[in-house]
């Protein structure tokens, strides 16, 4: 009797442990809205997200658009040469990817923001935009993460 009473318990983990949405999640990384900002790495920059489409488009290129400063003059806005932008899926890795995107993004400067074009998420699941600025406070990262798909 006992193990009845178990067994949906133990079917209810395993599939919230091995259903694909758990798997891309994966490490540090958690599903949920995108983040207004984040710092760098080190402290020494912030990245606005100042615009976004939602839900995030799977199967679409898309545009984000950011804003970059120094914690030491948070008034001036970078702009785009001083960021590069690399985006994958981490899957639990603390460095790096664990696959990147299929396309590469470009990065430009227009209207006050710094403008990423060309993302496409092919696969639904938690996506990462890493973020690296080498401004007057020498090199840092920032890491965003980017739920996909709302669908």
């Amino acid at each position: 009797m006992t193990t009845t009473r178990r067994l949906p318990l133990f079917v209810l983990l395993f599939a919230i442990f091995w259903s694909p949405h758990a798997l891309a999640a994966g490490g540090n990384d958690t599903a949920g809205a995108v983040p207004a900002q984040v710092l760098s790495e080190q402290g020494r920059y912030r990245v606005d997200v100042r615009q976004v489409p939602e839900p995030l488009p799977e199967g679409e290129h898309f545009s984000l658009g950011l804003r970059v400063v120094s914690m030491a003059n948070p008034d001036a806005p970078l702009d785009a040469s001083a960021v590069t932008v690399e985006a994958g899926m981490r899957h639990g890795r603390d460095d790096g990817f664990a696959h990147g995107m299929q396309s590469e993004p470009v990065v430009s400067f227009r209207d006050g923001l710094i403008l990423v074009e060309g993302l496409y998420f092919h696969m639904g699941g938690v996506w990462t935009l890493q973020v690296t600025i080498d401004g007057n406070n020498g090199e840092d990262r920032a890491w965003l993460t980017l739920p996909c798909c709302g669908g």
